[in-house]
């Protein structure tokens, strides 16, 4: 700790039993009593030499505080107190967040690791009387060539570049669907889900894509923490009875002994 810091305490210390700190000042002098008990000695013995001086009585540098006579005593009790009761608050503040993040770890390493570029989705080139919509559908297979040939950023790019652009809600759901996958595999989550969530409002989207969305959705929910709406939408994918069924059904059954949403058996 550098000098400016440890005389920056100093002060806190003496605006502390002044009165002159705000509530978040204090709590922050808290902290550091806690990192450096010895501030908090020092605390202590001011305290102490103020309520003798407040009384007239002769300071007794003894460490035995049965010695000490009320009131100068008080105001020791009465912070160690306090001192106790923000440590206790801290630690279990500190041990709260810990078994928060290792839980969280914990159900992440259940998530699929990476999504299999194969399940992206190319367009069916037909003749079209619109040729903005047979664009698309090319545009839409040069951008999935791009993602195979580990062109990943690039794909990305261009496949939101195609969402700017005229297209049918059929095509919408295959570029969100391909940019979720894409997005899922470079670790950017939460734009996963925007993006699977935003092809599942589809009307069109068919049932075998429903469940597979559905089923990435649940797992791009799991990697960022979201425990209650990754087992909803893995709960969706399972209810479509399709390939995702049995994978759905052990990562439910794993979820719900977990967060104990349903008891084990509830789901077969």
């Amino acid at each position: 700790m550098s000098e400016k810091e440890h005389i920056e305490i100093l002060k806190s210390i003496e605006k502390f039993i002044l009165g002159e700190l705000s509530q978040s000042q204090i709590d922050d002098l808290w902290v550091e009593f806690l990192k450096n008990p010895e501030y908090y000695k020092l605390f202590e013995t001011e305290l102490y030499m103020r309520g003798l001086a407040g009384k007239g009585i002769k300071p007794n540098f003894s460490d035995d505080l049965s010695q000490v006579k009320e009131p100068a005593v008080s105001y020791i009790y009465k912070y160690r107190v306090w001192f106790a009761a923000a440590a206790a608050a801290l630690l279990i503040t500190i041990g709260l967040q810990f078994f928060s993040i290792n839980e969280q770890q914990a159900m992440q390493q259940w998530a699929l690791s990476s999504i299999d570029t194969n399940e992206m989705l190319g367009a069916e080139i037909f003749r079209s009387d619109e040729p903005d919509v047979a664009s698309i559908d090319i545009a839409i297979n040069e951008a999935l060539a791009l993602a195979f040939n580990d062109e990943t950023i690039i794909a990305i790019e261009r496949f939101r570049e195609l969402l700017t652009m005229p297209h049918t809600e059929s095509q919408r759901v295959r570029i969100e669907v391909n940019l979720g996958i894409l997005l899922y595999n470079v670790t950017a989550y939460e734009s996963a889900v925007v993006y699977f969530e935003s092809a599942l409002g589809a009307e069109s989207i068919d049932r075998n894509l429903k469940e597979k969305t559905y089923w990435f959705l649940g797992n791009a929910y799991l990697n960022i923490g979201q425990v209650n709406e990754a087992r909803d939408a893995v709960f969706e994918a399972y209810t479509l009875s399709g390939r995702f069924q049995s994978p759905a059904l052990a990562l439910l059954k794993k979820l719900d002994q977990r967060i104990h949403t349903v008891p084990p058996d509830a789901v077969r």
